[in-house]
C-alpha cells in the first residue's frame, strides 16, 4: 500500500500537468505533508555497534556466571537494567528518540532474563508461563512510559511466548494472552506511526485469535468463519484508514488480509458442512479479488499472497476432482499461457 507522500507526488505531476494545479507550490505542498524520518547510514551503524556491544557484554558474564557470587549475580542483573532505564531517560531529555526506543527495548528483555536469572540464582521454582507473562506486562509498561516501540514489540513477543510455553493448543480455561496484547500493540503502533510494531501486533492478532480457537476445543466452521469475517472487517476498516497512517495501514492491512484468508481456507479442511467445491470456488474468488485489490493499492505483500492463494485454491479444486499429476500439469500449463497471452495483449494495447 503506497505512503501517502508518494501518492500525493504522483497525483501532483498528474494535476501539474492537467493545469490544475500551479507548479510554483508542488514544494510548498509536499513540505506541509512533510515526510517520514529515516535512519541514515550513522544511525543504522550505532545501532549495530550497540546490539553487537550488548551481545558482548553478555557473552563476557556468562563465561563468568559461575565464578561470580550470587549476591553479585543479583546486583549485577539489577544495576544493567536501572542503568539501561536512566540511560533511557537521559536520551530522551536529550530529544533522542531513536537511542530512548533501543535502551527501552534493551532494558525490557533484560527484565525478562532478570526473571529468569533471579529464580536460578536463589533456587526459586515458578511458572514459566507467568514468568513470561509478566515480563511482557513489564515490557509493556515501558513502552507506555517512555514511548518506546521496540518494548512493545518484545512484550508481544514475551506475551506469545508465555501463551505457547506450556503447549500452543491444549485445552484450557484461560485465554490467550495475546488476544488483549496484540490489539493494544496494534492501538500504540497506529499513534506511533510504528510499522515494526504494527508487524508484529499483526502477527499477533493472528496467532492470538488460532490460539484462542484451539484452546475452546476443536474449531468449528462457525467459529472460524466469525473470525475469518472479523479480519476481513479489520482490513476493510483499515484500507478506509489508510491515508491517515501510510506504512502502519500497509502492515496491519496485510497481517488482516493473512488473517481472513487463513481462517476461511481453515474451515473447508475441518470436516464440516462447508467443505466440498463451494468452499473452493469462493476461495478462488476471494483471492482474484483480493489480487485485484493488491494491484490497485499497491500492495506487494497482499499480491503475493493472493498468487499464493489462488494456486491454493486451484490445486485444492483438482485434488477435489481426483485429477493426477499430469492432468493437474495440464491444466497449470493451460493457464500460465492463457495469463502470458492475456498480459501480452494488454502491454500491447497499452503501448498502442
Amino acid at each position: 500500500m503506497a505512503g501517502y507522500r508518494q501518492r500525493l507526488e504522483q497525483d501532483l505531476d498528474r494535476w501539474i500537468g492537467a493545469s490544475l494545479v500551479p507548479a510554483e507550490n508542488r514544494a510548498a505542498i509536499l513540505a506541509d505533508v512533510g515526510e517520514s524520518r529515516r535512519l541514515d547510514a550513522a544511525t543504522t551503524l550505532a545501532a549495530v555497534g550497540a546490539v553487537f556491544l550488548g551481545i558482548a557484554i553478555i557473552a563476557f558474564v556468562a563465561a563468568n556466571w559461575d565464578a561470580i557470587p550470587r549476591i553479585a549475580r543479583f546486583v549485577l542483573v539489577l544495576a544493567v537494567f536501572l542503568s539501561l532505564c536512566g540511560g533511557a531517560a537521559w536520551a530522551a531529555r536529550r530529544e533522542r528518540p531513536g537511542l530512548r526506543n533501543g535502551l527501552l527495548a534493551l532494558a525490557a528483555l533484560v527484565y525478562a532474563a532478570a526473571i529468569g536469572l533471579t529464580g536460578q540464582i536463589f533456587d526459586i521454582a515458578g511458572s514459566p508461563p507467568a514468568a513470561l507473562h509478566g515480563a511482557g506486562l513489564a515490557a509493556g509498561l515501558l513502552a507506555l512510559a517512555g514511548r518506546s516501540s521496540g518494548a512493545a514489540m518484545a512484550g508481544l513477543v514475551l506475551l506469545g511466548l508465555g501463551d505457547i510455553s506450556d503447549g500452543p493448543f491444549r485445552e484450557a480455561a484461560e485465554p490467550p494472552w495475546l488476544i488483549f496484547g496484540a490489539p493494544l500493540g496494534v492501538a500504540l503502533a497506529w499513534k506511533w506511526r510504528s510499522a515494526p510494531l504494527a508487524h508484529v501486533a499483526g502477527l499477533g492478532l493472528v496467532v492470538g485469535a488460532l490460539l484462542a480457537l484451539m484452546r475452546l476445543g476443536p474449531p468449528t466452521d462457525a467459529g472460524l468463519l466469525l473470525t475469518a469475517a472479523a479480519f476481513a472487517a479489520a482490513a476493510a476498516a483499515v484500507r478506509w484508514k489508510r491515508d491517515a497512517a501510510g506504512a502502519v495501514a500497509g502492515a496491519l492491512f496485510g497481517w488482516c488480509v493473512l488473517g481472513a484468508l487463513g481462517f476461511f481456507v481453515m474451515a473447508g479442511f475441518e470436516g464440516g458442512a462447508f467443505e466440498g467445491l463451494p468452499h473452493r470456488i469462493v476461495w478462488l474468488a476471494l483471492s482474484a479479488g483480493l489480487l485485484a485489490l493488491a494491484r490497485a493499492d499497491q500492495h506487494g505483500a497482499a499480491a503475493g499472497l493472493a498468487i499464493v492463494s489462488l494456486i491454493g485454491a486451484v490445486c485444492a479444486i483438482l485434488f477435489d476432482l481426483g485429477l493426477g499429476l499430469m492432468s493437474a500439469a495440464g491444466v497449470f500449463l493451460v493457464s500460465a499461457l492463457a495469463a502470458l497471452i492475456a498480459g501480452w495483449l494488454m502491454r500491447r494495447r497499452a503501448a498502442a
